[in-house]
């Protein structure tokens, strides 16, 4: 017969996994760094199910029967491969602290389910996560099977004790999979569109890159650093030569996929600490720390030179797409946005004036596409 506190038990357990599940989303947002979110959520997991342990009702000394199967089978889909491990782990030593007849048969127990979670998601889920009341279900449902584990617990009414608690506890486990997985579905889903959200808003839609709004934030740390360093720091405003003509004459289309095409050729050519960002129409701004006149005007002529090579008007026949570039560098303390953007787009003017598809440095010496 299942005892009040055997049912007791069971509510605690799930209403400590609803405690802990409200702390998913805040993870979600707070913690960036892969990795250590999915520490920290094989933490949040093991916590739950190691908390359902301690507040279970013993069937008898050293034999646990608690609902610890709902936070190990929602560790992989929802904090993946890692947490799951560390849910297990943790969850393990805890019941090997806790001893008793059961303890090698609820490690087994509690492994399965962990793996079994892993490999649900893995195999049955798109994208690895579950997305609908039919996947938790499959998660609910399968949580169910490591209860066989009873069967090896070394006493002799085992199978009483498997059929006594295997009704109320396949209830309790698949519920609460369905319910708190719900939850956890829900904030990862709103998580998703407040990222996008972001990233919608620091982000060109055409071209992919970064925003005059992105660029600003990121470059007034850059000037930081290179205030306190006391290193050069080097601008390039790159401008896509006569883009009106190809508008007017080739249609927005074509010019749209130039813009993509002169978008993705400057993101191959520039280095991993440099930012850029589509600053207006068809000019793109480039911010290179730690970088001297010669270094950038190097880098703006490679640039240059693989978008004359490889972007063309739509056609071989019609001619190639070319750029011209100003740079300025600064140096010192006084490094400033306003001082440097305003040099180089004099720079990039002076391009111009000499014939276009050329480097200009702010210097109002000329570096063209023979250098």
């Amino acid at each position: 017969m299942v005892t009040p506190d055997f049912l007791l038990g069971i509510i605690n357990g799930l209403g400590i996994f609803a405690l802990l599940t409200m702390a998913y989303g805040r993870i979600l947002q707070g913690i960036q760094l892969g990795w250590a979110r999915d520490l920290i959520f094989g933490c949040l997991f093991g916590a739950g199910a190691s908390l359902a342990i301690a507040n279970t009702a013993e069937f008898q000394p050293g034999l646990f029967i608690d609902p610890r199967a709902v936070m190990l089978i929602l560790a992989a889909p929802f904090g993946g491969s890692v947490a799951a491990i560390v849910a297990a782990a943790i969850t393990s030593a805890v019941r090997l602290w806790c001893g008793g007849v059961g303890a090698y048969a609820g490690v087994a127990n509690i492994v399965s389910t962990a793996l079994l979670g892993m490999l649900i998601t893995s195999v049955l889920f798109e994208e690895n996560k579950p997305k609908s009341v039919q996947d938790l279900l499959w998660l609910g449902l399968a949580s169910n099977v490591p209860l066989l584990f009873i069967l090896t617990v070394p006493i002799e009414n085992a199978n009483a004790m498997f059929w006594r608690a295997i009704g109320p506890l396949t209830v309790a486990d698949t519920l609460g999979v369905l319910v708190l997985g719900r939850v956890l579905c829900n904030e990862r889903k709103s998580f998703s569109m407040r990222k996008q959200l972001v990233i919608e808003a620091l982000t060109d839609p055409l071209t992919g890159l970064p925003n005059r709004r992105q660029f600003e934030r990121e470059f007034d740390r850059m000037i930081d650093n290179a205030r306190l360093s006391q290193t050069s720091l080097s601008m390039l405003i790159i401008d896509i030569d006569l883009f009106k003509r190809v508008n007017d004459t080739f249609g927005h289309d074509i010019g749209d996929k130039i813009l993509i095409e002169v978008a993705d050729a400057i993101r191959k050519n520039i280095r991993v600490d440099d930012i850029l960002a589509r600053f207006g129409g068809e000019e793109v701004i480039i911010a290179m720390p730690k970088t001297d006149v010669a270094e950038a005007a190097r880098i703006a002529n490679r640039i240059r030179s693989n978008i004359e090579r490889n972007i063309s008007y739509g056609s071989r026949e019609n001619g190639n797409i070319t750029v011209s570039i100003g740079i300025a560098t600064q140096r010192g303390r006084n490094v400033s946005f306003r001082t440097l953007f305003k040099a180089a787009d004099e720079a990039l003017y002076e391009a111009k004036e000499k014939g276009r598809n050329r480097v200009a440095v702010s210097s109002r010496r000329s570096i063209d596409h023979a250098a």
